[in-house]
């Protein structure tokens, strides 16, 4: 297309200038994605960072455009950021491509690195993936530094959400903190908003969100590091673990409304869980692990042997799906009441030697396939006496005692006769 441009009375035919953005689906997700990598581009419509198709709603827009990602050579304390609300510098955009589900994103950073970030649909709908690709261009070694970082604003408490952080084990993972409004340039120091470098679950609510900072070591010339990144969003919170499960996060954020509906707290993540997170990162993945408390009817103790008064896995979960013996291990926290036991599978056990009263005791679940992801829980029982059976007094006057009164005179006479 060209554009007419009356110039000194001359007409001169210029090309129109193109904005190198997209917003692209997958059918149940959109990303909005700039020319430089980070998301929410500002010139087209509707402003997107990340949206659940599902009901429309973002967890970036609604306040302001707080995304960007920022780079770093430590060796020589140079670095550079870009994003929409803290604006750009030391990023230069080289190339952008995309079609109606990916984009490729390539920029130069004060000409020592190359970065990529590709986006593209990952292996399940509820994440984007982000494969990111970082090269040194220059002459000499660098120490790569990477930071990426997110506020959450999520519907229906936009400003008022739950945060939540799992760091995980990842060697490369340096720092991390709530403060969604950083530049995420890695040399600029982060004090937080609520918390920094710790696994949180559920902090808030308030207006805060997820910033992670990244060493990659040292990059010889030419050479490159990659790892992943994955947006996303799901129902709920046991679903957004899955998917999390699916991409095979090794470090994440979950952004969760407060109250659903408004003026009712909630913690299920429904009707909207947005997804931060990455692997790749010299971690292992993350494993959901989540022990939920019990309380077991009130039971009778039994005369003899021992009851079951509940089964603590029942409502427990892995990755969203029923905890087992085949995938966690279960043991007792502190020292239970004597006469109160539980089993491996999870049955609480009563037996004849508890003695009476309300019980609060508590156990943990650790995934078998990764020992370091655990949970712990209570469970509340009340454990009462057996009823006493008293007999019932038989009158002087009633047949059975005289029968037996009748029986007895007869032993004695014949005693006697003997």
């Amino acid at each position: 297309m060209k554009l007419g441009q009356l110039l000194a009375g001359v007409l001169v035919s210029v090309p129109a200038l193109v904005m190198a953005q997209a917003n692209i689906e997958n059918g149940t997700l959109r990303v909005g994605v700039r020319a430089d990598g980070a998301l929410m581009p500002q010139e087209i419509s509707p402003l997107t960072g990340i949206t659940y198709l599902a009901n429309g709603q973002d967890g970036l827009t609604p306040g302001c455009p707080c995304e960007a990602w920022g780079i770093a050579d430590a060796l020589t304390n140079t670095s550079g950021f870009t994003g929409s609300s803290v604006g750009t510098t030391g990023i230069t955009s080289e190339s952008f491509t995309s079609t109606a589900s990916t984009a490729t994103s390539v920029a130069n950073a004060f000409g020592t690195f190359r970065v990529t970030h590709a986006f593209a649909p990952s292996s399940t709908n509820n994440i984007y993936e982000v494969k990111v690709t970082i090269e040194n261009i220059s002459s000499t070694p660098v120490e790569a530094l990477y930071g990426r970082a997110m506020d959450w604003d999520v519907f229906p408490t936009q400003f008022n959400e739950y945060t939540t952080i799992q760091r995980g084990s990842s060697t490369a993972l340096v720092f991390s903190s709530d403060n969604g409004f950083h530049t995420a340039d890695p040399l600029e120091s982060d004090p937080g908003i609520l918390f920094v470098d710790q696994d949180v679950v559920d902090s808030g609510p308030y207006d805060h969100g997820a910033h992670f900072r990244f060493n990659f070591g040292t990059i010889a010339p030419g050479a490159k590091v990659d790892f992943t990144i994955g947006y996303g969003a799901t129902d709920n919170q046991v679903d957004a673990l899955a998917a999390l499960a699916t991409f095979g996060a090794e470090a994440y954020s979950l952004g969760k409304p407060s109250e659903n509906p408004p003026g009712t707290p909630n913690t299920d993540g429904t009707p909207n869980t947005f997804i931060f997170a990455f692997k790749g990162i010299g971690g292992v993945q993350l494993i959901g692990v989540d022990a939920v408390d019990d309380t077991a009817p009130a039971l009778t103790r039994p005369t003899s042997g021992s009851v079951t008064a509940i089964n603590v896995l029942a409502n427990d979960t892995v990755d969203a799906a029923p905890a087992t013996t085949s995938n966690v291990a279960l043991t007792a926290v502190g020292t239970w009441p004597a006469g109160i036991t539980v089993t491996p599978g999870g049955d609480v056990l009563v037996s004849s030697a508890a003695a009476p009263g309300a019980y609060t005791m508590s156990y943990q679940i650790c995934s078998t396939e990764q020992e370091t992801q655990c949970d712990t829980a209570t469970v509340t029982l009340q454990v009462n006496a057996p009823a006493v059976v008293v007999p019932k007094a038989v009158p002087v006057g009633h047949p059975l005692v005289l029968a037996g009164l009748g029986l007895l005179l007869l032993g004695v006479a014949r005693r006697k006769l003997g």
